[in-house]
């Protein structure tokens, strides 16, 4: 009987003869190009430097010359050859990776990746906003009452969502559930963005969750019930993995590997100055729906990124579409004053048997489990995963669970990532992934307990203290596990992995609403320290012993590559 790992072994080998047969053809139309094309359009102009050494390449070593894929439009190569090809950089006649190809040819970080990765981050400001803005809006208005004569008149200085709708007291179920909606939301989000994002594009599924969270944030502001304003709260939460999520993959796509570890420290980032500047809204605005309009209002600019975005061109690659990857790597290229040689399809290696082998066996969740170590990883993520969830926006939910002001606690909270993630930033290409992750649930874990035992005779700044070191130490898992988790699984089924991994962690974040907004108002503080302190010390333990270490290794590109190596 043939095992899951060599059937893999099986799928990809069958092309690992004719990958070099896949490569010579003559060029399309069977004859010399014409020197009279316009510039390609679509992408931007294309440094005609590159295109000459294609061009001149293609004319007199027809066998050589580059296969595309018959999927897409043929490139406009010819455009002004008056350049020596000689005299332009090509590639060894060796096997390439594509991190070899953004090393050798990009740069690890130049200014293409740093422009493209900081208006991806852009919109993650605001799903950080949409994230944590039910924790002012289900908070009850104060209430001043002044005597007039015989009369009472109370009147109250804020109008909230659960002013409206009556959800104080008894009642406070519906404010958890409220939340938990827009966590049902991100749990079908996780799972589909992340299977769209490898089936149809990142860019695709990016754009899409930008129009779906500005209009489902614009609702917001006219919704008549709570349970019409829920739907749209989950509708908001269904976009948060395809911008949030995909922001970072794309980022970890661009970069070569000493960089990919700044694509989830970034991102979360930018999530922290938009808590900061949430908090700071809604001390201010006094009316809901303002509040609502001051989040989704400014999001109408994020539409004329269909204009801006690139596609990934690694994911391109992986699907065989050369012509749309060369025409974005020769931008990258012109921008960060670099070049691409023009037969780099040619030496891509083991990437391109294994996008053969993509084409004839279509990976999909299943197969997250259907062999030996992709079963180990993906089991233990499945764990991890909803355990920092929950602690991550338990803790950031009550904030004021020492004591205290809610609005001083959650920037206090908010501004306490900040050196979690640059820790994490100096730290997790120096000791590693595995542990920041083990090592930052265990502290989280252990500060818990330690909270537990002392109890609530403590004063504000010490109990404060201890909820800051909690919510640090969760930080730094939180943001690692991202880069550890995208490093962990191959191309070919990377964003559904890390699309099932969120999924899954949306029952912890689930989990965390009822406990934040109702247990703990409704029987106190322990129906969160308990459950939260034992379950990371359990991830910890898990985490450690189960997964191996990825920092400095090449990603990998198929999941024969994880199953034939104990170690990425």
């Amino acid at each position: 009987m043939t095992t899951s790992s060599e059937y893999y072994d099986d799928v990809e080998s069958r092309y690992s003869v004719t990958s070099s047969k896949r490569l010579e053809t003559t060029p399309r139309g069977g004859a010399a190009p014409s020197l009279s094309h316009p510039r390609s359009n679509g992408v931007g102009q294309i440094p005609r430097v590159i295109f000459s050494s294609f061009a001149t390449m293609s004319t007199s070593t027809p066998s050589s010359s580059s296969k595309f894929s018959s999927k897409t439009a043929p490139v406009n190569i010819n455009d002004g050859l008056d350049v020596c090809p000689e005299s332009l950089p090509s590639f060894e006649k060796k096997s390439k990776t594509f991190d070899s190809l953004l090393l050798d040819s990009l740069g690890g970080f130049g200014r293409y990746q740093f422009i493209q990765f900081f208006l991806l981050c852009l919109p993650t400001i605001f799903v950080a906003m949409h994230v944590m803005s039910w924790t002012f809006m289900s908070v009850g208005s104060p209430v001043s009452c002044t005597q007039i004569k015989n009369e009472t008149v109370c009147v109250s200085s804020k109008y909230s969502a659960a002013d409206r709708w009556e959800m104080n007291g008894a009642n406070s179920w519906m404010k958890a559930s409220v939340q938990s909606f827009y966590f049902f939301g991100q749990m079908t989000g996780s799972f589909l963005c992340g299977i769209m994002a490898d089936r149809i594009g990142r860019k695709k599924v990016f754009f899409l969750s930008l129009v779906i969270q500005t209009s489902c944030g614009l609702m917001l502001i006219v919704t008549p019930w709570w349970w019409l304003y829920a739907i749209f709260k989950a509708g908001t939460g269904f976009t948060q993995p395809g911008i949030f999520g995909i922001a970072v993959v794309l980022g970890m796509e661009l970069v070569g590997a000493q960089y990919r570890s700044l694509g989830a420290i970034v991102a979360n980032l930018f999530c922290t100055v938009g808590q900061v500047i949430l908090a700071i809204l809604a001390y201010f605005i006094d009316d809901y729906r303002v509040f609502h309009a001051a989040i989704a209002v400014p999001s109408l600019i994020f539409l004329s990124y269909w204009w801006i975005i690139r596609e990934s061109a690694r994911w391109l690659v992986s699907k065989e579409r050369y012509d749309e990857a060369h025409l974005i790597l020769n931008r990258a290229a012109k921008i960060n004053k670099k070049f691409i040689p023009a037969n780099w399809m040619e030496y891509m290696g083991h990437s391109a048997q294994s996008n053969q082998a993509s084409k004839i066996s279509s990976f999909g969740v299943f197969d997250l489990v259907r062999t030996p170590q992709m079963r180990l990883r993906s089991l233990t993520c499945f764990f991890v995963w909803p355990v920092t969830t929950m602690m991550y926006y338990g803790l950031t939910m009550k904030s004021d669970l020492g004591g205290g002001n809610l609005y001083v606690n959650f920037v206090i909270s908010a501004v306490m990532e900040v050196p979690a993630l640059i820790a994490t930033y100096l730290l997790i290409d120096r000791v590693g992934r595995k542990p920041l992750v083990s090592g930052g649930l265990l502290v989280a874990g252990t500060a818990l307990v330690f909270n537990w035992a002392v109890g609530d005779n403590v004063s504000y700044v010490f109990g404060m203290s201890q909820m800051m070191v909690t919510k640090g130490a969760v930080t730094l898992a939180y943001t690692a596990m991202y880069t550890y988790t995208s490093e962990l699984f191959p191309t070919v089924i990377r964003n559904t992995a890390v699309g099932c991994c969120s999924t899954v962690s949306r029952v912890g974040a689930i989990t965390s609403s009822y406990i934040a907004l109702y247990l703990v108002e409704r029987y106190g503080k322990l129906t969160m320290v308990v459950p939260f302190a034992v379950l990371a010390i359990a991830a910890a333990v898990f985490s450690w012993i189960l997964l191996p270490e990825t920092m400095n290794k090449e990603m990998p590109e198929t999941i024969s590559q994880v199953e034939n190596q104990e170690k990425i």
